[in-house]
Protein backbone atom coordinates (compact mmCIF):
# COMPACT_ATOMS: atom_id res chain seq x y z
CA UNK A 1 0.00 0.00 0.00
CA UNK A 2 2.97 2.65 0.75
CA UNK A 3 4.32 2.27 -2.41
CA UNK A 4 1.10 2.99 -4.18
CA UNK A 5 0.91 6.24 -2.43
CA UNK A 6 4.81 6.41 -3.12
CA UNK A 7 4.96 6.82 -6.67
CA UNK A 8 2.41 9.99 -6.86
CA UNK A 9 4.59 11.85 -4.49
CA UNK A 10 7.89 11.23 -6.11
CA UNK A 11 6.54 11.92 -9.44
CA UNK A 12 5.05 15.37 -7.97
CA UNK A 13 8.31 16.20 -6.07
CA UNK A 14 10.85 16.00 -9.62
CA UNK A 15 7.88 17.52 -12.08
CA UNK A 16 8.35 20.57 -9.09
CA UNK A 17 11.70 20.71 -8.86
CA UNK A 18 12.55 20.21 -12.80
CA UNK A 19 10.21 23.44 -12.83
CA UNK A 20 11.85 25.45 -10.28
CA UNK A 21 15.37 24.35 -11.63
CA UNK A 22 14.67 25.70 -14.92
CA UNK A 23 12.49 28.59 -14.25
CA UNK A 24 14.55 32.19 -14.89
CA UNK A 25 14.85 34.72 -12.18
CA UNK A 26 14.84 38.27 -13.78
CA UNK A 27 17.21 40.88 -11.61
CA UNK A 28 16.32 43.92 -11.34
CA UNK A 29 17.48 47.62 -10.79
CA UNK A 30 14.78 49.84 -9.02
CA UNK A 31 16.56 53.06 -9.29
CA UNK A 32 17.62 52.42 -12.83
CA UNK A 33 14.65 50.24 -13.72
CA UNK A 34 16.92 47.82 -15.54
CA UNK A 35 17.19 44.09 -15.66
CA UNK A 36 19.44 41.37 -16.74
CA UNK A 37 18.67 38.08 -17.19
CA UNK A 38 20.83 34.70 -15.75
CA UNK A 39 22.78 34.62 -18.38
CA UNK A 40 23.85 38.58 -18.63
CA UNK A 41 26.97 39.30 -16.75
CA UNK A 42 25.54 41.83 -14.95
CA UNK A 43 23.01 39.89 -13.27
CA UNK A 44 24.74 39.78 -9.77
CA UNK A 45 25.15 43.53 -9.74
CA UNK A 46 25.04 45.25 -6.16
CA UNK A 47 21.77 47.36 -7.17
CA UNK A 48 19.58 44.37 -8.54
CA UNK A 49 17.54 44.17 -5.52
CA UNK A 50 14.15 43.55 -7.00
CA UNK A 51 13.63 40.08 -8.63
CA UNK A 52 10.64 39.16 -11.19
CA UNK A 53 9.81 35.14 -12.31
CA UNK A 54 9.63 36.63 -15.62
CA UNK A 55 10.51 38.84 -18.46
CA UNK A 56 7.22 39.79 -19.18
CA UNK A 57 6.25 40.49 -15.41
CA UNK A 58 9.49 42.94 -15.31
CA UNK A 59 8.22 44.80 -18.73
CA UNK A 60 4.47 44.91 -17.35
CA UNK A 61 5.98 46.66 -13.96
CA UNK A 62 7.96 49.45 -16.46
CA UNK A 63 11.25 47.76 -16.55
CA UNK A 64 13.77 47.31 -19.29
CA UNK A 65 16.47 44.72 -19.92
CA UNK A 66 19.88 46.13 -19.97
CA UNK A 67 22.07 46.76 -23.76
CA UNK A 68 23.18 43.13 -22.73
CA UNK A 69 20.61 41.40 -22.37
CA UNK A 70 18.64 43.04 -25.23
CA UNK A 71 21.47 42.11 -28.14
CA UNK A 72 21.04 38.47 -26.81
CA UNK A 73 17.90 38.78 -27.78
CA UNK A 74 18.11 40.66 -31.44
CA UNK A 75 21.13 38.39 -32.00
CA UNK A 76 20.49 35.77 -35.04
CA UNK A 77 22.40 33.63 -37.23
CA UNK A 78 23.84 35.70 -39.73
CA UNK A 79 22.85 34.91 -43.25
CA UNK A 80 25.59 33.77 -45.85
CA UNK A 81 25.65 36.40 -48.70
CA UNK A 82 25.86 34.43 -52.24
Amino acid sequence: MKKSILKPFVFAVMVFSFSVAFAAEIHCNPDTKTCHKSTCRYYDCKGCTKVFASEEEALENGYKFCKVCSKEKKESPKKSKK
